[in-house]
């Protein structure tokens, strides 16, 4: 005869986790993300349709830089936020663990801004001169096509970077 055994009740055990530390930084980094966002989908934009619309105008087509629907007039409001706002979060996380990824950010967005300022001083000026040649418009569009993806790389990275903050 065998001794009875009560079923023995399996309860489960899970992991103490430590009580959730509410992120104070996430309205500040969220709106350095929608601006990040707003930059890499315009530099998209530029890449798909107004670059490829470049390559086939005539020289000096391309209107000036304060002209009607220029980018500079929703670019350059956006870049300027975005530079306060990121080094802005710098200073605030000196504390945090998630420094070094915030920086990076910063410094990311920082290249990117600067490497906008090289396109638009170097290639620009070729697009708008009516006697540049084709192959030099040409030219001009794949340097920006080069340039731009750079700079969507490094926006994505600045954002990779902010996502994956430790806090």
């Amino acid at each position: 005869m065998s001794p009875s055994r009560e079923p023995v009740e399996e309860t489960s055990v899970e992991p103490v986790r430590p009580p959730a530390v509410p992120d104070r930084h996430g309205p500040h980094v969220g709106a350095v993300l929608v601006l990040l966002a707003w930059w890499g989908f315009g530099n998209l934009y530029e890449a798909i349709v107004l670059m490829p619309w470049v390559w086939g105008l005539p020289p000096g087509s391309v209107p000036g830089e304060f002209a009607a629907g220029s980018p500079v007039f929703y670019f350059v409001p956006a870049l300027i936020a975005l530079l306060a706002l990121v080094w802005a979060l710098v200073v605030r996380v000196h504390r945090d663990g998630s420094r070094r990824a915030v920086l990076r950010a910063a410094v990311l967005v920082t290249i990117a801004a600067a490497g906008t300022g090289v396109l638009v001083g170097t290639v620009n000026p070729t697009l708008r001169d009516p006697t540049a040649t084709v192959a030099d418009v040409h030219a001009a569009v794949v340097m920006w096509e080069i340039g731009n993806a750079l700079r969507l790389a490094l926006v994505v990275a600045a954002a990779v970077s902010l996502l994956r903050r430790s806090s």
